[in-house]
């Protein structure tokens, strides 16, 4: 399978929860440690093509570390989980904005589509961010918030087709001489 597709997987893989159980001690058949490792290793086969696969490499080995302690469920770790939660979305902006960038130095027919899903995916989650902190103060903010999410994962669908869209075209890690 080549990279890009690979890195599809192990980000769907952090994406979906699959739990068994019931409320936050639920156990997650997807563990999304393995997801991130999947992410790492194949970032980690493109990481001499450009920088931006380098450093979404490293995020998501720091993913699968963030997220380790989540995956038996978040209430067992009780406001620990909140910060985990918030470091893991900064983890997965790190990738899909290094993973982006790097389709756009290596891709230059992509170029153009990598940077506007990648400005689109900062501002969608910047503005869930502020709405998401906006929430605990107002409560109308809340329902501005949902939609937020809604549209953040719209933008993170198309991210991901975009990406599997793109596999094909990417040079193959084993074919290239470092």
């Amino acid at each position: 399978m080549k990279p890009l597709m690979t890195v599809v997987v192990g980000l769907v893989v952090v994406l979906l929860d699959l739990r068994i159980g019931s409320g936050g001690a639920a156990f997650d058949l997807l563990p999304d440690p393995v997801g991130w490792i999947v992410v790492a290793v194949a970032l980690g086969r493109l990481a001499h093509l450009h920088q931006g696969f380098r450093l979404g490499a490293v995020a998501a080995g720091v993913g699968a570390l963030v997220s380790a302690p989540l995956w038996p469920g978040p209430d067992l770790l009780g406001e620990t989980a909140v910060w985990l939660g918030i470091l893991e979305g900064v983890v997965d902006l790190v990738v899909v904005v290094g993973t982006l960038s790097g389709v756009m130095a290596v891709l230059p027919r992509r170029a153009g589509s990598a940077r506007t899903l990648r400005t689109t995916y900062v501002v969608v989650a910047g503005a869930y961010a502020l709405l998401a902190v906006g929430g605990l103060v107002s409560t109308g903010l809340v329902v501005l918030a949902l939609m937020a999410t809604l549209v953040s994962l719209v933008v993170t669908v198309v991210v991901l087709v975009f990406l599997g869209s793109t596999s094909s075209e990417t040079p193959d890690p084993a074919q290239i001489s470092r």
